[in-house]
């Protein structure tokens, strides 16, 4: 499943207007704020059609789920937008994170709770604003790809420290560039780490980077701190390090709606992430090329050339890198 759905769902005392066009969408919030209400009016939809008094407009079904045969209801339902309300349990478990790996659906997960097994995107992630007639507001409001970033007046950023997920090509670019600075760049060993790691350079200015394709499960911790430390620590989340690398056209044959728009193409039941569908679309651009053939293991040299990282850096907004 793919592509961008706008979808109104109503009665004669609540509205909901929200976009869906990711696998996988967070609605959090406070409690009395209306979010069970929503599944609630979809559920009814679902027993009652007309006469429940809900309509709703959208050109997936919407089918809201809970009980103990979710992976049944689920495998049942294919193309479909399934909503499901924090009180069913299993959206937390291994099981649930496996069922929605190359499903051929769209998923809206009411909950105020971070969902550590799923990659949520941190540009997925919405609070509800409104009274009668509500909408999804964004939670974590990008600026640049700066999340929660320092305020204006502090950027750009020049940092002592950079914060990475993992040992991969993107640790491999930005330690080469650090090590010129004279600056330290860790990997944190998975994205999940990247809080204890910063943790342990409290008099340092941090700059975390990291896939914001799959960060949102991490993101409230981060910005917490970052919120203690707003001269110390910066968030850069691109989609990915693959993103930043197509978005800065050093590489050739990228479609750019492939890139501006992926929602057209990243077909859920083949990627879970828009993470993985910008690797896959780097990895086939590049795979007849001696020099700039890309890997997520390895970075070929091409990219450590200085006017090719003048380019990407270029897309690096408010931090200083040089």
């Amino acid at each position: 499943m793919y592509g961008e759905y706008k979808i109104r769902v109503k009665n004669s005392r609540n509205s909901y207007l929200f976009s869906l066009r990711r696998n996988l969408t967070i609605l959090r919030g406070e409690s009395g704020r209306g979010k069970t209400t929503l599944f609630d009016m979809i559920h009814e939809h679902n027993r009652f059609g007309k006469e429940s008094g809900v309509s709703i407009s959208c050109d997936r079904e919407l089918i809201a789920i809970e009980g103990d045969r979710w992976k049944e209801d689920i495998a049942k339902n294919p193309g479909k937008i399934i909503v499901i309300d924090e009180d069913s349990h299993f959206i937390r478990s291994k099981e649930f994170a496996e069922t929605v790996r190359g499903s051929d659906n769209y998923f809206l997960l009411i909950t105020r709770n971070y969902l550590e097994q799923l990659p949520i995107s941190v540009d997925e992630i919405y609070e509800l604003s409104g009274a009668k007639n509500k909408k999804f507001t964004a939670v974590y409001r990008e600026i640049d790809r700066m999340y929660d970033d320092p305020p204006r007046r502090y950027l750009p950023f020049r940092p002592q420290i950079i914060i990475t997920e993992d040992s991969g090509s993107g640790y491999q670019f930005f330690k080469k560039i650090a090590d010129r600075l004279g600056i330290l760049c860790v990997p944190a060993g998975g994205k999940s780490q990247i809080f204890s790691v910063m943790g342990q350079y409290p008099d340092k200015n941090v700059a975390i980077i990291a896939d914001g394709a799959v960060f949102g499960s991490e993101i409230s911790d981060i910005a917490a701190q970052q919120s203690l430390r707003p001269r110390k620590v910066a968030i850069y989340l691109p989609e990915s390090f693959e993103w930043l690398i197509l978005s800065s056209g050093v590489v050739e044959g990228i479609d750019p709606l492939k890139l501006n728009e992926p929602w057209r193409y990243a077909d859920s039941k083949a990627f879970m992430s828009w993470e993985q569908f910008f690797t896959d679309l780097l990895e086939d651009i590049t795979k007849d090329s001696n020099f700039q053939k890309y890997s997520k293991g390895r970075l070929p040299g091409f990219y450590n050339q200085e006017r090719i990282e003048k380019e990407i850096l270029s897309f690096v907004k408010g931090i200083k890198l040089g």
